[in-house]
């Protein structure tokens, strides 16, 4: 299994919830509550990511779809909630890529 080095540390990917972009920086929250902060930005690790089922749903924000919980799909707005609780706005430009990725 393939690792994402974070701060000098290896993640594994199946542990990361979701990236967020922070300026010139990525937040990685993880599924045992632990945040990592890389000084990559979001798309390097969007690019680095795409193989492992992760998805982009606005421009700050790339969410690891085997988490998604629930997925509230409709044309005013699609919302995305992680089995954490946390819920993600997919921005109208992603939303018909989403029908796709799905």
């Amino acid at each position: 299994m393939r690792t994402i080095k974070v701060s000098r540390k290896e993640i594994k990917p199946q542990e990361i919830l979701y990236l967020e972009s922070w300026g010139n920086y990525t937040m990685f929250y993880l599924r045992n509550n632990k945040k990592a902060l890389s000084s990559f930005t979001l798309q390097i690790f969007e690019e680095r990511l795409k193989d492992f089922h992760f998805y982009r749903v606005n421009r700050s924000q790339i969410i690891n779809f085997s988490a998604v919980k629930i997925l509230n799909y409709n044309p005013s707005q699609t919302s995305i909630l992680l089995d954490n609780g946390q819920e993600f706005l997919v921005s109208r430009r992603r939303r018909k890529q989403l029908s796709q990725y799905v």
